[in-house]
Formats: structure tokens, sequence, C-alpha cells
């Protein structure tokens, strides 16, 4: 499909989706009606200088938690309408100053009028932020501001708009971000980022995951998506490729940081309950308090889904607990622990003419074989942070994960897993040579011990043993990053990681050859960078250069038709980047260009075992070459009844050298992709919102070029009341609404030609939220 016949297809999904729209809105406007209109006021004010006295234009203001966001004229001047009465915490911002939060008291009908003085940006860490305040998530915040790249914060308010079934509802407008479920409402995903991880025909590689700073995956990168819950969720950060020094120097996609819910930021009593179609049902019970300096987080939830295709039934258990106390004035501890049961049926890929006709379908193969995913996990963590010196700061975050996992596919996969491993990070804003300096400098060592039993598959159950060894991996990263500030505008990052990493396997069953093999990995990656403020933009340009290394996982070395490990090396990238962010007249925007050069990409062949079988395995190999670049870019712009924003991204994957496919795309994910969707918000609280996703031409799903994968369109739209002294929010929403029927996943080079993972047909689904 050509960029015309997108068009066109778009055009044509539009009116398809006009009497299911229609349908939806009645729904809201029907819940809406008895309701009456919440009262509000009007806050109006000027930003200064407390230092100078001068006015601030150009700062930004803002109501926590509401999603409004002002900025300030030339005069530093700003005006806010229909903000809810009562008590509410307004934020300035501007750029070399420290934030300014205050509490206004907003009357019914009359306008309050405030003046907000802003302190020079401190060139010493606070005296102790404590961990899981609204005062370390605004520090984690001036900590994404320093990063001379491109990064991402999905704030609450945002995550909380969604339906919050899976990452694509909390990711879908940050550009550069490839994110498609596999299975509907399900999480387990196709996830990229410029380009990383499209050799991934199942879980997530080439990103690493992290939960509160804490790695979520085994220490060789393996990691899935099930255990995440985003109703525990306060925030998501997004660092792309090399500018997640410290949380991904050793993946090419960089880093997904999800920041939980904590005693400061959660309600006494929480209660969430959806439904919809396709049986698709997810509820959630939480509590969160302070107590002088103790505070809590705990949840308990469960989600069902039948699924939109036959053999796609999913469940999942999930319970969340935090406790963190304040020790002494300099000295901060918390530890959480989150635990998952999660069943899966796994209903595979379709052909082409399948797609096409049956799509609810699921592979025959992966239905005989009772081919699922069963798992418990369990997650601990302890973090504590220390003030050692009025510019100084400590933090050490040991952890430790275990899961049991039993895995009915072409065998029955049957592990269980042990992961440890800590950082230790140290940070310092001394001045340097009397200019602005920060330094960070970490230690993160990892190990994995698993072992590793593959059993014939009988119908799902065990049969005779294929498989017996124990598998090791180990990793040890030091990293330093220093930001020094050249000019009052001019600010230059150098960077510089080392990781080593060890992946060891012993076999015990010797029937099929003794698969025991070691292999050591060992990468230095620099990396230097630029910002450059723009005041009058309320922005700032960045640039940077950064080098990373990816080793294989232990499933990429491991082999069914080899001794030991295959011949596979670790993937190395150098990563340019050049953008510029900023804010003005209501509008903020980030863009981003980048290329990336490869050696030695890892990339993916499904291949059948023997001929004529009816299932494929994966195995691996390295591409000499190749070359990932394109374009990212987001906007948003609030506007006289609610907020509108886009996320519009470029990308295109080559192979520069390569024996087989010298010149062809690299398969896996589309060229151009764009998400749009307007919030109208009207003061009672009721709120609509069309959305639109839109991928205009199709792409390759093998590295040959001959099979392709259709673009689409689809609508969406979402209706949301929230009643705000009740503590309630209710909402409906509906997707897919024009009924497309297409695979936004896909299986890469499947040699059995079953390469398309259908998207859900048109779906509904309706819940509420409450808190007290």
């Amino acid at each position: 499909m050509d960029l015309e016949d997108g068009t066109d297809h778009m055009l044509q999904s539009l009116r398809r989706a006009s009497r299911a729209s229609i349908r939806l809105l009645a729904i809201g406007g029907l819940a809406a009606a008895p309701v009456q209109a919440q009262e509000s006021g009007t806050i109006t004010g000027v930003v200064r200088s407390a230092l100078t006295d001068s006015a601030l234009g150009g700062a930004l203001v803002s109501l926590d938690g509401s999603g409004t966001n002002i900025q300030a004229d030339a005069e530093g001047r700003f005006r806010i309408a229909q903000a809810p009465s009562g008590r509410q915490r307004l934020v300035a911002k501007y750029i070399g100053h420290e934030p300014a939060r205050l509490e206004v008291n907003v009357r019914p009908g009359a306008e309050t009028v405030v003046e907000v003085r802003l302190e020079p940006a401190a060139t010493e860490l606070a005296e102790l932020t404590v961990i899981g305040t609204r005062e370390d998530r605004d520090e984690r915040r001036a900590g994404l501001d320093r990063v001379p790249g491109s990064v991402a914060l999905v704030e609450s308010r945002e995550i909380r708009a969604t339906r919050q079934a899976n990452l694509k509802d909390a990711l879908g407008f940050t550009p550069g971000v490839y994110i498609q479920p596999r299975f509907g409402a399900a999480e387990e995903s196709q996830i990229s980022i410029r380009g990383s991880g499209l050799r991934n025909n199942f879980h997530a590689r080439g990103v690493n995951l992290l939960v509160n700073g804490m790695p979520y995956r085994n220490a060789d990168g393996f990691t899935d998506f099930e255990s995440l819950e985003l109703l525990n969720t306060e925030s998501i950060e997004v660092y792309k490729g090399g500018n997640a020094l410290r949380y991904g120097g050793s993946t090419l996609g960089g880093a997904i940081n999800l920041e939980t819910r904590t005693g400061y930021t959660a309600s006494p009593i929480g209660v969430t309950t959806e439904g919809g179609s396709y049986g698709f049902l997810k509820s959630q019970l939480s509590s969160g308090g302070t107590a002088g300096k103790l505070d809590w987080y705990g949840s308990l939830g469960r989600t069902t889904l039948d699924g939109y295709r036959d053999w796609a039934r999913q469940g999942r258990t999930r319970g969340n607990a935090h406790l963190g106390y304040v020790l002494s004035p300099s000295t901060d501890v918390r530890a959480f622990y989150f635990f998952a049961r999660v069943s899966e049926q796994l209903p595979g890929a379709l052909s082409a003419g399948e797609l096409g006709n049956t799509p609810t379908a699921a592979d025959p193969e992966n239905r005989a074989g009772h081919w699922g995913r069963n798992y418990d996990l369990h997650h601990v963590g302890v973090q504590l942070r220390s003030q050692i010196g009025p510019n100084q700061r400590l933090e050490i975050s040991p952890y430790a994960q275990f899961r049991d996992i039993d895995h009915p596919i072409f065998q029955v996969i049957n592990q269980q897993s042990r992961d440890w491993g800590a950082e230790v990070r140290y940070e310092s804003s001394a001045p340097l040579l009397g200019r602005t300096n920060r330094l960070t400098l970490g230690f993160q060592p990892a190990w994995l011990d698993m072992d590793n039993r593959q059993f014939e598959n009988l119908a799902g159950a065990h049969g005779a043993l294929r498989k017996d060894q124990n598998d090791q991996a180990a990793g040890l990263a030091l990293y330093g990053e220093n930001s020094l500030a050249l000019t009052p505008r001019l600010t230059a990052v150098l960077g510089v990681r080392f990781d080593h990493a060890i992946r060891k396997s012993r076999d015990f069953f010797l029937a099929d050859g003794d698969q025991t093999d070691r292999r050591v990995f060992d990468a230095l990656l620099p990396k230097i960078g630029m910002l450059y403020a723009l005041p009058s933009l309320a922005g700032q340009l960045y640039a940077n250069v950064s080098r990373s290394f990816e080793p294989p996982l232990l499933l990429e070395l491991n082999s069914l038709t080899v001794p030991g490990f295959i011949d596979l090396r670790g993937q190395g990238a150098w990563q340019m980047e050049l953008g510029v962010r900023g804010a003005g007249r209501g509008v903020r925007w980030d863009v981003a260009a980048y290329d990336v050069e490869l050696n030695d990409e890892i990339l993916n062949l499904n291949v059948q075992p023997f001929p004529g079988a009816p299932f494929t395995v994966p195995t691996y190999r390295n591409a000499p070459r190749t070359r990932h670049y394109g374009l990212e870019t987001g906007a948003e712009a609030d506007l006289p009844f609610g907020t509108a924003r886009v996320a519009y991204t470029f990308a295109r994957y080559r192979f520069v050298e390569d024996p087989l496919y010298d010149g062809n795309e690299i398969p896996g994910a589309p060229r151009h992709h764009v998400q749009a969707q307007f919030r109208y918000q009207h003061p009672s609280g009721f709120a609509l919102t069309p959305s639109v996703e839109w991928v205009p031409s199709g792409y390759f799903v093998d590295s040959a070029n001959d099979a392709r994968n259709d673009g689409w369109a689809t609508i969406g739209l979402r209706a949301e009341w929230a009643f705000d002294r009740l503590g309630l929010t209710t909402f409906a929403g509906g997707q897919n609404l024009a009924d497309a029927r297409y695979a936004a996943s896909v299986q890469v080079d499947n040699a059995a030609g079953r390469s398309y993972e259908p998207a859900d047909g048109r779906s509904f689904y309706v819940g509420l939220q409450w808190a007290r």
C-alpha cells in the first residue's frame, strides 16, 4: 500500500467509524446529562525572578495533577481560567531557576491573584529529597531536562487517561517508540526504539525495562511485559539510545523506567475496575498513606481476557507493596515488592491469507500443542539514599528476582531463574572551576542463575526430557558522567561506561551432544553531548554522539543444531543525534533526528527444524553492517477547549553490507507512523478524546523483501467524566471503530510464512476509578 492508497484507506476508515463513534458519543452524553457543572474560578498572576525582580517572560505555569499548562507572556503575566475550586497547587518553571510551588485557594466564580518568585537554580543538591515524594518526582523531571538528547516523561494524568491495559496505551504518543501488542489488550508486545530489537518475535530485547530504576529483566538482558502493572505506575521515563547511559548502555534502544506509586502520591483508598470486548476485565484495590516518617502503598489486582482470537485467553494476578521510612534528616530508605502470577495461551501468527479470511483463528499447531506461558514472579528491591554533604549524595539499591516458568511451545520449556543485582550511585553538584557542574559515578553488578529444562510437548504436558542445563550470566558495569556549564547557556556532557558480560552454560543432557560453553564480552562505551539553552523559545538545542554494545542473550547463543554456543558476536553501534525541544504560546514540542551505524547487528531467523515441520524455531546471526536513521517529532498544544497532540516517526532501517541482503530493508517496522488526538475538556469535568493511528504504507516482514504487511488506519474515541468532589472518574472508550482488519505486530523472517499477528477488531470498554 503506497502513501496515496494509505490516505484513501484512512478516509474510508473515518467514514466507517462514524456510526460507532456516534453510538459512543451517545453513551457519554447520556452519562453526562444529569450532572451539574463543577464550580470553578480564575487564577491570574505574574512570574518574577527573586534575585533581580525582573519578569520571567515565557515561564511555564501549571496546576499540579490537572493537566493545565500555561505559558506566561513577555511580561511574565499568566491567566488560568476554569481552575477547579478549592485548594490547588500552582507550579511555575523557568530555565535556570528552581521550580516554585504555591498553595492557592481558588474561590468559585472569583479571581485569585498571585505573584510567583523563582530562585536561581542552586548548584548544590538538596539536603534530602525523600524517595517517592512529589519533590523527588520534580527532581527527576529536572534531571530529564539536563539530558543532551531525546527523552520523554509520561506522567500520571496521561496514564490515567488511557485504558491502562498495556504499554502501548501509555507510550503511544512517544515519538520513536514503536510498540504494538501481539494479543489485543494483553501486555505481550512487539517493541522497538530506533530499530532496536527488530529480531524480537517474542518478548523484549534491545530495550532495558526498569521499575523504580532497578532492572526488571534477567542479567543477560532478556525481559517481558506481563508482570508490569500500569495501575501502580506514577510516571514513565523513556531514555532513547545512548541517553540511557546509566540505565541502558548495553542496549541500542535505551531504557524505559516505570516509577511506581508511594504513600506520598497514592490515596488512602483506591478502586479501579473496567471491562469490555473479548472478555476484558481489569480490577484493582489499593491503599497508600503517610504517618510521620513512614509511608506505605499496597495494591492487589486481577486482569482476565478471553481474546479476539481462538486460543488467546490471558490471566494476571499482580500484587505490589511499598514501605518507606526517613531514617534521619540526611537518610531515607524504601523497600518494594511485587508479585505476578501469569497464565496465557499463545495463538501464534497467521499467513497472509489467514489474516484476510480468518483473522480470529489460531495457528493449528499452537492449538493442538496447547502453546502457552505460565509463571510466578517475585521481585524485591531496596533503595537507600543518603545526603553525605551539602552537595553530595549516595544511593545504594540492591534487588533480587525469582521466576518459575512452564512454557509449552514446540517443546515445554521449564525454567527457574534467580537474579541478583545492585547499583551504587554517587552524585556531586560541587562547582568546577567556578562553574556549575554535576558529576555522577555508578557501579552495577548483576548475576543470573537459571535451571533450564525442556521436555517433549504432549498437548501441553511434560513428555520425555530433551534438555537439562544450568545457564548463568554475569554483568559488571562502571559508568561516569560529567555535566559542566561552559557558559550560562551552553553545557557540555561527557560520559563513559564499561560493560563486562559473561554467558555460561553447563549441559547435563548429553544424548544430543554437549552444549556446555562459555563466552565473555567487554565493551568501552563513550558519550559526548551538549545542551544549548534557547530562552526565547523556553527550550534547548541538543546533540550527542554515543556508542552502545549489546551482547547476545543466552537463548540467542543456545542452539538445537550445533554443540555449544553458536558463533554470534555482540552488536555494536555508534549513534548520532541532533534535536530541539521547547515550549511557546501554549505549544510544547520535541524534534530529533538520528543516525545509527551498526556492526554485527543481531537478527532473527525463524527456521523449520526439519523439512515440512509445522512450526519454526528461532536462531540468530550477525549482519556485518546496517544503518538505522530517522526523524521523531512530537507536539502538544493547549487550545481554548482542550489539548491536541501528535506524534510522528519516520524510520528507515537498511542492510549496508550483508552477504545475503545487501541493500535491502530490515523487516519488522513501518517507515511512517502517526498518532494524533484531541482532548476536549469541559469545566464540568467531562472530557471527550477522539484519536487516530495511521501507518500510511506497508513494510517488509522478511529480509529478502518478498513479503509485506499492509499499512492501516484506526480510529478511537474515549469519553470520561471526573466528579472531583467524590473522587470518582467514569469512562468509556472504543478502539478500531471502523473494524479494520490488519496486523499491527509481525514475526519477521518466519520460514513457514506465518508472519502476521492480527489486531483486535472493533472493541469497547467502560470503567471507573475512585480514590478517597
